[in-house]
């Protein structure tokens, strides 16, 4: 099995999801399918390890040096949305591992929880576990089971359990 990298809706209580086509790409930006996105001056970039998750790309493009014009799509993260994700870590198990916090890990196209380094507390809560191995793969190691988490954003504009962004 493949490692995960970047993040896959996996459920959705709210109306279908649509992408959005609304914020101005950062110029020079590198945007792969499933990148973790955030706003900053106004305009979309790739998160970094602990920013606040505006949503997910849905395209992979890059921004032209001067971009006044590329709008990239994403899909706007809400509340009561699961995702799936890797780690660059083996998790337990869901009694031990489910509602946890971690931050992020990783670049453009590479995007993991950060499982390697620790459980957070401060306003680095960027991700929730919800479940541990949610599709039965089983197993330990790069690309397993217990490397594939269903996780909630908790560090997005309407949400912010780590406190300020």
């Amino acid at each position: 099995m493949a490692t995960i990298n970047g993040a896959t809706i996996y459920q959705t209580e709210a109306n279908p999801v649509n992408f959005r086509y609304d914020t101005l790409g950062k110029d020079s930006e590198v945007f792969a399918v499933g990148d973790l996105v955030t706003i900053s001056s106004g305009v979309m970039s790739v998160a970094l390890a602990t920013s606040v998750i505006f949503g997910v790309a849905m395209k992979a493009q890059t921004m032209g040096a001067t971009n006044d014009t590329v709008y990239p799509p994403y899909i706007p993260v809400q509340e009561n949305m699961t995702f799936l994700m890797g780690a660059n870590g083996d998790f337990t198990d869901n009694e031990t591992d489910g509602g946890t916090y971690y931050k992020l890990t990783g670049t453009t196209g590479a995007m993991q929880v950060d499982q390697a380094s620790g459980v957070q507390t401060t306003t680095s809560k960027i991700v929730e576990i919800v479940k541990v191995d949610p599709n039965s793969v089983g197993g330990t190691g790069s690309g397993n089971g217990s490397r594939q988490v269903l996780v909630r954003f908790v560090k997005t504009p309407t949400l912010n359990v780590g406190g300020p962004a």
